[in-house]
């Protein structure tokens, strides 16, 4: 998706002077506070509750890297997040106790 979008922005005058991957409508880069914004309005589009949550992106990012370090293993999350450090991925290890003892009941 990210290799076709790079293909389409050339079509868009207001990325003519920009390297910038993507633009606000008002040809700005995206903020914080914009990217904020952006997010509550998906959760009003998608009929989230946000209420009693503390929604972030930041908070997705750790969730999508706990998911997959249970799904792919710490490999694939040190990848997929561009982590430097072994240490940096470490935090993303939160498997309840009952799968490791399946795991190391599985190695035998």
């Amino acid at each position: 998706m990210l290799t076709r979008w790079v293909e389409e922005r050339q079509a868009y005058p207001i990325y003519e002077e920009t390297d910038r991957l993507w633009l606000t409508r008002e040809q700005n880069p995206y903020s914080s506070h914009s990217l904020s914004y952006l997010l509550d309005r998906l959760c009003e589009v998608a009929d989230i509750d946000t209420s009693n949550r503390k929604l972030s992106w930041y908070a997705i990012r750790h969730s999508v890297g706990t998911y997959m370090t249970r799904e792919e293993g710490l490999a694939a999350v040190q990848s997929q997040l561009r982590h430097k450090s072994e240490m940096t991925t470490m935090k993303y290890d939160q498997a309840p106790v009952e799968d490791r003892r399946d795991a190391l009941d599985r190695m035998g």
